[in-house]
């Protein structure tokens, strides 16, 4: 089969979609299907312009960027990539995804756009994007359903908003994670002799971004520390570390917040288990689709505290596969890191739970060629 992904980043670019689109894209071309993956030339640095990458062929194609990365549109249509394919695209946000589906509809191939962030921009916190974002997501939701014969979501959220506003019964497909990270052996001792920390500590896996709430995090770790002295944030994942390393020595605690910057697979895992808890502080709808990082602690049998927030309360189950806290509130989010901390058993009961709902990437895969298939 011929299969073509659609986003506006690929791989250099590090995200969780990114992530996501890379893993399916091999995994299928590892089954002897034909991978191909239309995306932008941002962030390719020198990366060519057309490549092949474990198995996968990548056309990288020249575009605009109006600011933000979800507004990249094409200038160009690979017309022969496209013809003759099952055309995969990600997040409808994704001006780029939209006119490629759109394109690749206009041929009379099979298209499948995988739904995110439905409608979650009433709570940016930035202004113009409130005013003007539901405009334009409601704007590319609609273009996105005119233009797919399948419609996908990851999030339950999702499914809820597409069916209630738009008529739309979405099909649930949720993110996966490798097999061997349900197998692989524990890793604690690694990450604490590489970096040289000691229990308890809780750990942040993902983009250093302003909605994803690390500074949150950072004031509840002033709130906890004076209760636990010797609690620490370690901070997992790229952007950039200055503002919140100021905010860490404007409270006081500078040395109870460690960041890692952005790290391999098997450092960030020996981080989840080594950690007392996953933190998932973020503070916008938009961001939290459906949190790899979540599943990941999960995998590793770690409880997640997380914001309620986007798809977490519809996945993150309050005392029974996590710890939910209200978005914006450091003391709730103190208090909540602190009882874990107090009470290993609760946390590994959770954490047990939690890795039941891990589903893998082998499946994953499955379900779509079939889906791709009828």
């Amino acid at each position: 089969m011929k299969i073509v992904h659609i986003h506006h980043h690929y791989w250099p670019v590090v995200g969780g979609l990114e992530n996501v689109v890379k893993a399916l894209a091999e995994g299928m071309a590892k089954l002897g299907h034909e991978v191909h993956i239309i995306t932008s030339t941002h962030g390719a640095q020198d990366r060519p312009r057309e490549e092949e990458i474990n198995g996968v062929h990548i056309h990288r194609v020249k575009s605009i960027r109006l600011g933000y990365p979800d507004l990249t549109y094409p200038l160009e249509y690979p017309i022969d990539v496209l013809r003759k394919a099952v055309v995969h695209g990600h997040s409808q946000n994704s001006l780029f995804t939209v006119k490629m589906i759109e394109k690749a509809k206009e041929l009379g191939v099979k298209t499948v756009t995988h739904f995110m962030a439905v409608d979650a921009l009433s709570d940016h916190p930035n202004a113009l994007v409130r005013l003007l974002g539901p405009l334009y997501g409601r704007w590319t939701v609609l273009r996105a359903i005119r233009s797919s014969d399948a419609r996908l979501v990851k999030s339950l959220r999702d499914k809820e908003m597409l069916k209630s506003r738009y008529g739309i019964d979405a099909i649930y497909v949720p993110d996966g994670v490798d097999e061997e990270l349900l197998n692989t052996p524990n890793m604690a001792g690694k990450f604490k002799a590489k970096y040289n920390i000691n229990e308890p500590f809780v750990v942040y896996v993902g983009r250093l971004h302003r909605l994803k709430g690390i500074d949150v995090l950072i004031k509840a770790i002033s709130i906890a520390t004076r209760e636990e002295p010797t609690l620490t944030a370690v901070i997992v994942g790229p952007g950039d570390q200055r503002p919140y390393r100021e905010l860490a020595n404007r409270l006081g605690v500078g040395r109870n917040v460690v960041f890692t910057g952005f790290v391999s697979e098997e450092v960030k895992i020996s981080a989840l288990d080594a950690s007392t808890a996953l933190v998932l502080p973020s503070i916008s709808n938009y961001v939290e689709v459906f949190s790899l990082a979540i599943t990941e602690a999960w995998a590793r049998g770690k409880p997640v505290v997380a914001s309620a927030v986007g798809e977490v309360p519809y996945r993150v189950r309050h005392m029974v596969n996590g710890l939910l806290v209200p978005p914006r509130n450091p003391k709730a989010l103190a208090d909540a890191i602190l009882q874990l901390i107090r009470d290993r058993r609760l946390g590994e009961r959770l954490g047990a739970e939690g890795r039941e709902r891990v589903t893998t990437w082998g499946k994953v895969i499955d379900e779509l060629l079939k889906l791709y298939a009828s």
